[in-house]
């Protein structure tokens, strides 16, 4: 009975629970409460039982939930001083290592050969196909930036960061110490006035169409256009952001899509950044 009580505790409460006694701490060893809790808080549980998705490598459901709910994100560690805040979209699966960016809420019906690689699609199209994604859960973050050493004259001073990652990252030794860092995939150009700034990540998967349709389905879920709160929209197979630009002076908007890469394995992406800048 304890067992199902628990999985309905969020971590905090767990944590208390566990400290009154010693039968208590053996309950929370049990991995699946700890599954249940993170999949919970990150939208993910399934419908039924049997569709749960795989257990990461060599992590515990504990150590997952820890990393994923003590309150850090990715500029914590890394250029702390330029954050401005940030909120929790949610979680989305990668069933396949292909996954499609975009920096609009539309996919493109073509895109460049993949052995040309990324920078030209980015360039050409605003979108890109990247082929060899960790596969598993991922966790998507908003955040407001400030522009570092900006050249553009009229730049508003904030951007706009779409952070996705899989949810082992901040396990991860390579991130820790700093020789896994971001690469820049390439920088999508918009010269002309336009009044919002979208982007989405799709999982190329057989699974995902409804997830697609639902975000595609932008009138659904994007505020109204005077309202210039970010909204984000986060489904088991996608995830988008959208802003509203309410001033009339912007000569466009750039896009920029960075990846960071596990360079000690088989070089998996294991995280992704779509910046978004006025100008």
């Amino acid at each position: 009975m304890w067992t199902e009580v628990a999985k309905y505790l969020f971590g905090v409460e767990l944590a208390r629970l566990s400290s009154t006694c010693r039968w208590f701490r053996r309950l929370l060893a049990d991995e699946s409460i700890w599954r249940y809790a993170f999949l919970r808080d990150l939208s993910l549980l399934p419908s039924s039982a049997d569709r749960y998705p795989p257990r990461p490598l060599h992590r515990s459901w504990r150590l997952l939930y820890t990393a994923a709910f003590n309150g850090a994100h990715s500029f914590w560690f890394r250029r702390s001083t330029r954050h401005l805040g940030a909120y929790r979209i949610g979680g989305f699966l990668l069933e396949s290592p292909y996954m499609l960016l975009t920096a609009m809420l539309a996919v493109p019906r073509w895109l460049p050969p993949e052995e040309d690689g990324p920078q030209i699609a980015i360039e050409m199209t605003g979108a890109c196909m990247l082929p060899n994604a960790r596969p598993g859960i991922w966790i998507a973050d908003f955040h407001l930036v400030r522009c570092p050493n900006c050249t553009i004259n009229k730049c508003a001073g904030v951007l706009q960061v779409m952070d996705a990652r899989h949810c082992e990252l901040f396990l991860e030794q390579g991130f820790w110490n700093g020789t896994w860092e971001y690469e820049d995939l390439g920088d999508h150009y918009n010269d002309e006035e336009t009044p919002t700034a979208a982007c989405a990540i799709f999982n190329a998967s057989i699974h995902a169409h409804a997830s697609i349709s639902s975000v595609l389905s932008s009138k659904s879920w994007v505020r109204r256009c005077d309202d210039p709160q970010p909204k984000a929209h986060c489904r088991r197979h996608a995830v988008a952001l959208n802003s509203n630009l309410l001033s009339n002076s912007n000569q466009g908007l750039v896009s920029r899509f960075q990846a960071m890469r596990d360079t000690t394995g088989n070089g998996q992406i294991v995280s992704i950044r779509i910046t978004q800048q006025i100008y």
